[in-house]
């Protein structure tokens, strides 16, 4: 026979038990056990206080029994025996007891520092009141239920125990934050509909819950919430549409690791003072919203099921994160005016990203990256964009730009299978790199861009360039297009407008011509086949400044070159130059200030 005797507690029970006995959750209570072979029996002497007096328990060890309606029982305790969950709940503690708010928490089977503190267990006390209004459990695993008592509690931190969650919670009547992390599976399926007497909450977290299938209709009575973080609950599967919609004080909703919440609720547009919404690790197939017009911060992660998002008529939204939705496939923003920061990335099915109607500020940063299916990028009408970056898209094949206003720089790089490039209505682009593209002709879109003054497309397929090149793009100053197809001769006729030229690794045999490119002031002709300079080169004496074309065929140098008065720098190093030839130059460029290599 076995005898459990704790202070303080006014029933009584029997319990016959055949197997190992653990109490999980000790609550001041006089318990009397004994054990008898092969049954196992719950006798309650004092039967007033139950809706049932005897019950027996089969041999099915995942068997779970409720008591319930207990009236005058003090505190919550769980039995375990083996795998069989014996638990009592409806519970009202008697806070008649206890003689003020320091004897509730001496209570506790552990130290309480009377110094609030995050990473101990503690509390405050009000030293005018001598009431505790802040009190934080960490790492304790058994308190007393008698913090229920706490009646001015104002806050309230529960890391890592096994406090369940009673119909007492409704005495928390001044309490403005509740975080509750890691239960040990001490809260069931429900929470108690007193839940929603909390009325000055304004912070809820519940985190780690294992058991919770979802929230109480009464959570609308919680109308002074404005941050609600639901993480880590693995059953959590529905959050009630209509009740929730009443708290339109929301600000902060953050869903994580929800794994059977497979919808948001339809009432998500009441929340019209939301300015953060997350996201992550949900089962949600189609996001569509629109009309939060105070939302700012929207993170969108980790979704499996995920398959499409659409985003409308965000008055305010500024930081957009969309990454690693495994199922993805389109992404769709329209009607945002204050756009700062987009992140789409890792998406491994994404195919299609649209942006609409959307005003950015002058920074925005618009990221999209390591989508290895997107093929299809279009802008319309987007204001205040000043650079679009887009590198190492594997797939990508079209991409648009339609009416974006202020767009100055665009990098389009190392998207092998890019076909379609589309420029309309952009008129202020001045830099634009599409280098290693693989394009085999020219985007005859790029024509249209009458203000771009850097035009980068090394590293591609190609060999000939538009006849109207110099007419349609008279701002043209610097021209790359190093590693591609380029045979015979330099461009002709003469690009006369551009400064710089870039013609490397490519496969000219000859730069006839060169004295008509008049603007020229740098000319890079490094790993072609360029057999000689010719002496007409000296007619850019005035402009010409840098010149480099190593890795040739050249055998002679004009020695004219040595009165070309405006270059620096002239290198001419592993060509077909003899050592003779090599001293002669170094004899005549020596006296002059070009800064020379042969």
């Amino acid at each position: 026979r076995i005898i459990l005797r704790i202070n303080a507690f006014h029933e009584s029970y029997r319990l016959l038990l055949y197997s190992r006995l653990y109490i999980l959750n000790r609550r001041d209570l006089k318990l009397e056990f004994q054990i008898e072979n092969n049954r196992i029996l719950i006798n309650v002497i004092e039967t007033q206080y139950l809706t049932l007096s005897t019950i027996k328990l089969g041999k099915d060890p995942n068997q779970k029994i409720n008591l319930t309606n207990m009236k005058r029982v003090e505190l919550l305790f769980i039995i375990s025996c083996s795998f069989t969950m014996i638990q009592i709940t409806n519970a009202n503690v008697n806070c008649t007891i206890y003689a003020d708010d320091i004897d509730i928490i001496n209570r506790n089977p552990f130290y309480v520092r009377l110094y609030i503190s995050d990473s101990f267990t503690s509390v405050y006390v009000n030293q005018f009141s001598k009431t505790v209004e802040h009190c934080n459990i960490f790492n304790d695993i058994n308190p007393s239920t008698s913090i229920y008592c706490l009646k001015n509690l104002q806050r309230l931190q529960l890391i890592n125990t096994n406090l369940s969650i009673l119909p007492d919670i409704g005495n928390f009547q001044s309490l403005t934050s509740l975080i509750i992390r890691s239960d040990n599976g001490a809260i069931g399926q429900h929470l108690p509909p007193e839940f929603g007497k909390l009325k000055y909450l304004s912070n809820l977290e519940l985190s780690d819950i294992k058991n919770l299938e979802d929230l109480p209709d009464d959570i609308g009575y919680l109308v002074s919430i404005s941050s609600l973080t639901l993480q880590n609950i693995p059953n959590l599967s529905q959050i009630p549409d209509e009740s929730i919609g009443k708290l339109t004080q929301l600000m902060n909703l953050n869903l994580t690791n929800l794994p059977n919440l497979s919808t948001i609720p339809t009432t998500i547009n009441n929340f019209q003072q939301l300015n953060k919404f997350e996201i992550t690790k949900t089962n949600i197939t189609i996001l569509d919203l629109k009309g939060l017009s105070t939302l700012y911060d929207f993170k969108i992660t980790s979704n499996s099921l995920l398959k499409n998002i659409t985003i409308r008529n965000m008055s305010s939204l500024s930081v957009i994160d969309v990454r690693n939705n495994d199922e993805l496939l389109t992404f769709n923003i329209q009607n945002l005016y204050y756009l700062q920061r987009l992140s789409v990335i890792s998406n491994i099915k994404l195919t299609s990203v649209n942006i609409a109607n959307v005003s950015c500020y002058w920074d925005a940063i618009l990221s999209i990256v390591d989508n290895p299916q997107l093929n299809t990028i279009e802008l319309k009408n987007v204001f205040g964009l000043r650079t679009f970056e887009i590198n190492s898209l594997s797939n990508l094949k079209l991409i648009s730009f339609n009416t974006i206003e202020n767009l100055f720089n665009v990098s389009i790089r190392f998207n092998p299978e890019l076909q379609t490039i589309v420029f309309i209505n952009t008129l202020s682009i001045n830099y634009l790199d599409l280098s290693g593209c693989n394009l085999e002709t020219f985007p005859e879109s790029i024509l249209k861009l009458k203000s771009l003054i850097n035009l980068v497309m090394t590293s591609n397929q190609l060999s000939t360039l538009p006849s109207t090149l110099l007419t349609d793009l008279p701002n043209l100053k610097v021209l790359n297009l190093a590693d591609n197809n380029f045979q015979g001769n330099i461009f002709q006729p003469a690009l006369f407008n551009i400064r710089e030229l870039y013609l490397s690794k490519n496969s000219l045999i000859s730069i006839y011509g060169i004295e008509e490119y008049k603007s020229l002031q740098r000319l890079e002709l490094d790993y072609n086949n360029i057999l000689l300079i010719p002496s007409e080169i000296i007619n850019l004496s005035t402009k010409l400044q840098n010149l480099t074309i190593n890795y040739n065929k050249l055998s002679y140098i004009p020695y004219e070159m040595t009165n070309m008065r405006s270059l620096s720098s002239f290198s001419a190093t592993n060509n077909r130059i003899t050592d003779d030839e090599r001293k002669n130059l170094y004899r005549l460029f020596s006296q002059s200030p070009i800064h020379f290599e042969f």
